[in-house]
Order: C-alpha cells, then structure tokens, then sequence
C-alpha cells in the first residue's frame, strides 16, 4: 500500500499542480484588478486563488496521509477482532 501510495502521488502531482497553477495564473488580471471592467470581481478572484490553494495543498498531502491512517486502522481492527473470534472446529 505504501508503494502504491507513493505511485499515486509521483503520477498524479504534475497535472494537479499544472491545473491548479494555470486557473491560479489566469485569475490574477482579476485578483489585481487589471481586467478592464471585471474590478469588482477582485475580492471574488482572490478567495478563488486561496481555495484552490489550500484544496490543492490538501489533495496532495493530506489525501494520502487520510488514506493511509485509515488502512492501519482497518487491518488493526481487522486483526483485533479476528484474534477475539474464537475459530470453529467442527467434525
């Protein structure tokens, strides 16, 4: 799991930046009010740049810390209650 978890980041890292990156570059004419007739959009612009972000930083870290946290538990509580169950030995 950890292997496949590292794969996933190493593949899935260079178009989430990439789409973040380019909506995050192509909203700055607005979020500096450099966009003809777009000014009041300003405040719009840049809570969208923080958000995208923020989510993106989540996704990439903490997506596959979550996801790893929740398998050790799973196989803990799988071993756990496996070990309680005492097994049928039935002739």
């Amino acid at each position: 799991m950890h292997d496949a978890l590292i794969g996933s980041v190493r593949i899935r890292t260079r178009p989430i930046l990439m789409t973040a990156v380019g909506t995050c570059v192509g909203m700055l004419p607005i979020a500096l009010k450099w966009a003809i007739g777009l000014k009041r959009l300003s405040p719009m612009a840049i809570v969208a740049i923080g958000g995208l972000m923020v989510s993106t930083f989540l996704t990439m870290v903490y997506v596959p810390i979550l996801y790893s946290l929740f398998e050790d538990a799973r196989v803990f509580v799988t071993h756990t209650f496996h070990r309680l169950v005492p097994e049928k030995t039935g002739a």
